[in-house]
């Protein structure tokens, strides 16, 4: 079973876990660290030190067979191009794809360089569903309610914060709404999937209630993930890992996918 080598961008609680399973346990999953890339340089402490990046600048340095971004989508769009060129590439930014132009740039060069670009579930369930449901589909709503300060706001109002297209909701709050971005990749777009966005302070938890309406069916999907504050739920990382050991999975037999 031949090694993948995986560089990280962004040690923080995605990647921070995807760098501690990889260093502890990887080589069972035949996965080896080749790099992990953050800003925070206190981040990398844990990181062995012939893995660590600090400069972004040293990214393509490194060789990996697959790239895992778990930063920013600002960070994303800068680096995504080259990556693709040389390596496959999971994102978790997805509200990065809400750019358009950015969108169709990364899908090109991906076909040019015959590289494949994972989007994983992240956050939610149910996404074959979505998908698999195509020009049946009505309508979809998404609301994530989250706790104040996991959305940078003053922690003692109960309020929408924001409701209207996904597109819109990428741009105001590109790290709180991926799931809005995977819902919408996967079934109506950007612009014809609503985003609804609640600050709750009496919340602990990050929670994702998804409602479909298609032709002749409806479905809820409601995910619920202990957060303390943070952007990421407890849930999230550990379907991160899930998500990397299918990619990097050889061989034959059953899987999910």
């Amino acid at each position: 079973m031949s090694k993948v080598r995986i560089g990280l961008l962004g040690c923080g609680s995605i990647g921070g876990f995807l760098a501690r399973y990889v260093i502890n346990e990887g080589a069972a999953d035949s996965i080896e660290l080749g790099y992990v890339h953050d800003v925070d340089e206190k981040r990398l402490q844990d990181i062995p030190a012939a893995c660590r990046i600090a400069k972004q600048s040293d990214l393509f340095a490194r060789p990996a067979d697959l790239v895992v971004e778990a930063a920013h989508a600002d960070l994303l769009k800068e680096v995504a191009l080259r990556i693709v060129e040389r390596s496959d590439l999971l994102l978790f930014s997805i509200t990065a794809l809400a750019d358009e132009a950015f969108r169709t740039a990364l899908e090109q060069t991906a076909v040019r360089c015959g590289r494949k670009v994972f989007l994983p579930h992240g956050a939610i369930i149910g996404i074959d569903g979505l998908a698999d449901a195509g020009p049946t589909l009505k309508s979809v709503t998404v609301t994530t309610t989250k706790s104040p300060a996991s959305l940078g706001l003053p922690p003692d109002r109960h309020t929408v914060v924001y409701e209207g297209p996904v597109r819109q909701a990428c741009a105001k709050f590109p790290r709180n709404v991926n799931v809005h971005a995977a819902v919408a990749m996967a079934g109506l777009g950007f612009d014809r999937t609503v985003s609804r966005i609640v600050a709750d302070p009496a919340v602990s938890t990050n929670s994702h209630l998804v409602e479909v309406e298609g032709t002749g069916y409806r479905f809820r999907i409601e995910v619920s993930s202990e957060a303390g504050g943070k952007v990421t739920g407890a849930y999230t990382p550990q379907s991160a890992l899930g998500t990397l050991k299918r990619i990097c999975r050889d061989g034959g037999g059953l899987r999910f996918v």
